[in-house]
């Protein structure tokens, strides 16, 4: 276990902890990073498939620093007594939103897409959204473009779709915010489109409606 040497106490202890769920707090710097790598290493090192290991992070950058850190590490085990890695003895290791679309991909038929579906960015929803506001003639003085897409984002992020959000509709915004909405998701379907929050919103959907779906 030469690669434990290179961890302090704390986070040797972290590494060694496999029974059940483990929070880890600390501050920047402080090796977070380092210590979820090791512990990868130290899994695959006590049997643990590779290829079954699953490490989420929020950004492209941290999530690239660790495939990066989780592949050196297999390489020195692979170059002392393992067999050669191949594609599916490695870890699947993403931010959020890549896991959310390896999932919608893999099981796109199940929510009405193709493995080729489209990705709006943030101007193109914008645009979507102010489209739908002149087909309803809605003021975009009186209903702010961008502040109707944020209650749409936010009310994703929350996990809320649009049916819970008509269900639960009590003001005259509300109303507006769900027409608009209700237009919006028609031409993100009709173009066989999502926005960068249904990338979380639709793969828990997914996993929710058919959890015997074994991801990544």
């Amino acid at each position: 276990m030469q690669y434990l040497d290179q961890l302090n106490d704390k986070q040797k202890e972290a590494v060694l902890y496999t029974e059940g769920p483990l929070l880890i707090v600390a501050g920047a710097g402080a090796g977070k990073t380092k210590t979820i790598t090791h512990r990868i290493i130290h899994l695959i090192h006590n049997g643990i498939n590779p290829g079954s290991i699953l490490a989420v992070t929020f950004t492209n950058k941290a999530a690239k620093e660790m495939r990066d850190r989780v592949l050196t590490l297999l390489e020195e085990r692979v170059h002392g007594v393992s067999a050669p890695i191949t594609h599916g003895s490695v870890p699947f290791v993403s931010t959020f939103h890549s896991l959310g679309v390896h999932i919608i991909k893999e099981n796109a038929h199940l929510i009405g897409l193709t493995k080729h579906f489209s990705i709006i960015d943030e101007g193109d929803a914008i645009s979507i959204i102010k489209d739908v506001m002149r087909e309803h003639d809605i003021d975009p003085k009186q209903h702010e473009p961008r502040k109707i897409k944020s209650i749409i984002s936010k009310s994703k992020g929350d996990f809320i779709t649009l049916a819970n959000y008509k269900g639960e509709v009590k003001s005259s915004q509300q109303s507006i915010v769900a027409l608009i909405w209700g237009g919006y998701e028609a031409r993100l379907k009709n173009e066989k489109g999502l926005d960068f929050d249904d990338l979380l919103l639709e793969s828990v959907q997914i996993l929710k409606k058919f959890p015997e779906i074994k991801n990544p």
